[in-house]
């Protein structure tokens, strides 16, 4: 005997900023959160393919989403708790490998670089080897040697230094405290996502 429908289904979505998928048709389940009460409708509503990818990359509003639940299940009450529009990205699993990596060391090897000479830059500007010569006479009253402890300590201090403010040795976190450059990194997708999802609904419109 078949159940009853009730007569409000009352359905949660929670869709995401961004998302990448794999196939070309995106099901709902594949950029949203969904909760039911009714798990049979839940499951239905999962599965229903929203759109389908024809470029790079497509812009899916809310609203097309909501439409598309409300024409499956008549008496449905969809709140949105998420994003207002899902930018999703495809992704065809076939990106060359080697390519990645080299593009991965050679951000690594600039950064490296580029840090190094940004802390010799700022050390040649502010004379600190004058400063460490004239503070080593004062302490000591003899010429300092070419190696002292200042600028052994110096160099373990702007190491720890940097341990400490990024809050990271290698992929090991010292802390549950969110770090600055996870601030900026999240600010900066934010910032990119908008930006690129202007862009797609722009060529999406023409």
């Amino acid at each position: 005997m078949e159940k009853e429908k009730p007569e409000n289904i009352l359905i949660y979505i929670r869709a995401e900023k961004q998302k990448t998928v794999y196939r070309r048709q995106v099901c709902i389940n594949d950029i949203c959160n969904v909760y039911c009460k009714y798990s049979r409708y839940e499951g239905e509503i999962k599965g229903t393919i929203v759109n389908t990818i024809r470029g790079k990359k497509s812009v899916i509003p809310v609203i097309d989403i909501i439409e598309k639940i409300t024409e499956q299940i008549d008496n449905a009450q969809v709140i949105s708790i998420g994003s207002p529009e899902v930018l999703v990205e495809y992704d065809d699993n076939k990106k060359n490998k080697i390519l990645e990596a080299l593009k991965v060391a050679a951000v690594c090897i600039l950064i490296f670089f580029g840090s190094a000479f940004t802390i010799m830059a700022f050390n040649n500007d502010i004379s600190i080897n004058d400063m460490f010569e004239h503070f080593y006479t004062q302490i000591m009253g003899k010429e300092k040697p070419q190696v002292s402890v200042l600028e052994i300590f110096y160099c373990i201090g702007l190491a720890l230094g940097i341990v400490l403010f990024f809050n990271h040795i290698g992929k090991k976190k010292l802390s549950d405290d969110v770090t600055p450059i996870q601030v900026e990194m999240d600010k900066h997708n934010k910032d990119t996502w908008d930006t690129i999802i202007d862009k797609v609904k722009e060529k999406q419109d023409v």
